[in-house]
């Protein structure tokens, strides 16, 4: 089981469930995981608030210079350090956790499926009479990759993103997918609404009545398309420019022209290039699939 699974399977969060896995490996008696299983209150050490405030402040940096190293050399170098001279600090096992919690966040601001964002844009590639395709896209911010893809059009956004997100589940249920780094959760799912505000309305009142944890964040107005996929692949997905700023015009242009079908070959292409470029440059670890929630996601954007 993933850190994910068991979390969800034992009814607590992950940084909990985290916490009773290291209470458990320190000392493997069930008192130990009893008492780091129930739910944090307000008994035990009071903690020094300007002492957390400092410690809060310095931590990032701390565990950004030594993310190979011991938990135990970050906690003493926490301990020596100068800024944090004559206040009360925490006990040494809360300065752990908190650097335990700490490395998990940077660590998982690189993994995959932390805050996936729907985006749409207009590529290089014509449709049959001229103007642009659009491409639907599922793209994992923090990791880069392009989980799924369609081409449709604004005024049916509602529906073509249901595609690429049917997509990205085939693609995540595929064995390639065994080899990514998946985050053990996901924060946020954003997406770029094309011309059809009212089905996305819709869809955000069905997710309210029954909300599956994360929050679902509709961006409907301004500049916004290929706000994720310009932060993903910059200005070309593979060898396919992309031209969000065409993404709205419906002027005709001349140029090779293409067929939905074929121009969803052309950029599975593309894709699959950009994606074994960000496979090649990762080096972080994570679960060998998705966490629950991030299917569950995933699957309400795609029951469309």
């Amino acid at each position: 089981m993933t850190a994910a699974e068991a979390a969800r399977d034992a009814d607590v969060a992950v940084s909990r469930w985290y916490e009773v896995a290291a209470a458990w490996k320190a000392a493997p008696v069930l008192a130990s995981v009893g008492t780091f299983a129930k739910r944090p209150g307000r008994t035990g050490q009071r903690l020094d608030g300007e002492a957390v405030n400092r410690i809060q402040s310095i931590l990032p940096t701390l565990v950004a210079s030594d993310l190979n190293g011991t938990v135990a050399g970050v906690v003493t170098r926490i301990q020596a350090d100068p800024k944090l001279q004559g206040l009360s600090l925490p006990h040494v096992n809360t300065l752990r956790t908190m650097v335990q919690r700490e490395r998990r966040r940077q660590q998982s601001e690189r993994q995959v499926g932390l805050r996936p964002g729907f985006d749409a844009t207009a590529c290089e590639l014509l449709r049959t009479d001229g103007t642009p395709h659009v491409m639907f896209a599922v793209v994992d911010r923090t990791s880069h990759r392009i989980l799924g893809f369609t081409v449709g059009d604004l005024s049916e956004s509602r529906s073509a993103y249901a595609r690429a997100a049917a997509d990205a589940l085939v693609r995540i249920g595929s064995p390639g997918a065994q080899t990514l780094a998946w985050a053990d959760t996901t924060e946020r799912i954003d997406v770029i609404v094309g011309d059809d505000p009212q089905a996305w309305a819709r869809a955000r009142a069905r997710y309210d009545e029954a909300p599956i944890g994360p929050a679902l964040g509709l961006v409907a107005e301004g500049r916004r398309f290929g706000r994720y996929l310009r932060l993903a692949v910059g200005t070309a997905i593979g060898e396919m420019r992309i031209y969000p700023a065409r993404t709205e015009v419906r002027e005709p242009a001349e140029g090779n022209r293409f067929s939905d079908k074929d121009a969803v070959a052309a950029i599975e292409v593309e894709v699959a290039r950009h994606n074994a470029a960000i496979a090649a440059s990762a080096t972080v670890a994570g679960a060998p699939r998705p966490a629950p929630v991030t299917l569950h996601m995933l699957e309400f954007v795609a029951s469309a």
